[in-house]
């Protein structure tokens, strides 16, 4: 009876003791957390005093993405025998100047991806290719008026970069070619006007005087009005998100144009069906030292080089209906580093 008593005894003075010790840790711990997220208010505060501070800003991302298919008799899908590989590259970089009185804006943003896929055990071999690269390069100059307001004057070019080439050899998937195509489509944009920064990551753009250059030399150009935003900024710990979007507002320049293709089609455009924009935008994770993964989406709208592209592939140009303006989209998902 008496061990059993100082076996209970025993154990519960061990349980009081093990507990104790649990609740020990746990306030510890909680004490080092607090410690924790201190500092790390500190290290924001910090970072912030040092985007905020005048001079030159210089720092990009760059992402690759690649995957690969292959269906050997899986016939869960439509073709079970197939390939399929995509490449994707981009990159966009920064260069900014904030000074007392004025600031210049630079920003550069490249993009080439190709995807590709063919059967070639069941049927007869085919090839299928995708190819999306596109070139984005924007300066703007603001004197300051006020902390928030500027007259600001922008140059904007947006252009090809390449085209596909297959070579002649149709059936050979890799056997293609990528030449320089610059301006095929391009469009340069000159406006002045003002700035508006409400805080300091968004810039809001209001220039109502513009002139649009648009090439092939068939495509009308206009002068109009120029807006556009961009925003960037860490939305999350960890997560960053930027955002570039930019309109043109034509003012006149309704007309025919005459789509050099195998029918020289004739397209007559108002001054609404002139108006075009852009928004890019980029979310980017850092995993390690720089090191984590980038999701980029371009959306666009553009009548004039939708139709050029859709009138350049189409079997019978004269049957096409040209009658909608349809959003253009890329996409980039991928390994990235910071800088």
């Amino acid at each position: 009876m008496k061990k059993t008593l100082l076996l209970a005894i025993a154990s519960l003075f061990l349980f009081n003791l093990q507990a104790q010790t649990v609740e020990d840790l746990k306030a510890t711990k909680a004490d080092k957390e607090a410690a924790r997220d201190a500092l790390q208010a500190e290290i924001d505060a910090l970072a912030t005093q040092i985007n905020e501070f005048p001079g030159w800003k210089l720092g990009g991302v760059g992402v690759i993405g690649f995957n690969a298919l292959a269906n050997n008799n899986w016939y869960a899908i439509g073709t079970p025998n197939s390939s399929n590989n995509a490449l994707g590259l981009g990159w966009t970089g920064f260069a900014n100047l904030d000074q007392e009185k004025y600031f210049w804006r630079n920003l550069l943003t490249l993009n080439l991806s190709r995807s590709s896929a063919r059967a070639d055990k069941d049927d007869a071999t085919t090839q299928v290719v995708a190819l999306t690269n596109g070139l984005d390069l924007s300066s703007l100059f603001g004197y300051k008026l006020t902390d928030k307001i500027a007259i600001s004057a922008e140059a904007k070019w947006t252009s090809s970069l390449v085209e596909f080439d297959d070579n002649n050899t149709p059936t050979e998937i890799f056997d293609d070619k990528y030449p320089f195509a610059l301006n095929n489509p391009g469009q340069a944009t000159i406006s002045a006007g003002i700035t508006w920064t409400p805080i300091p990551d968004l810039v809001v753009l209001i220039h109502p005087l513009g002139y649009q250059k648009n090439w092939p030399g068939e495509l009308i150009s206009a002068a109009g009005a120029k807006i556009g935003a961009s925003y960037a900024r860490e939305i999350i710990r960890g997560v960053s998100w930027s955002s570039n979007l930019s309109a043109f507002i034509p003012y006149g320049g309704a007309g025919d144009v005459t789509y050099a293709d195998a029918q020289n089609r004739v397209v007559n455009y108002s001054t609404g069906n002139l108006a075009n924009w852009e928004w890019i935008n980029g979310f980017s994770t850092s995993i390690w030292k720089g090191v984590g993964v980038t999701f980029n989406l371009g959306l666009k709208g553009n009548k004039q080089v939708a139709d050029l592209g859709r009138l350049t592939t189409a079997a019978t140009p004269l049957t096409l209906d040209l009658s909608d303006n349809p959003l253009q989209s890329y996409y980039t998902l991928g390994l990235s580093y910071t800088f």
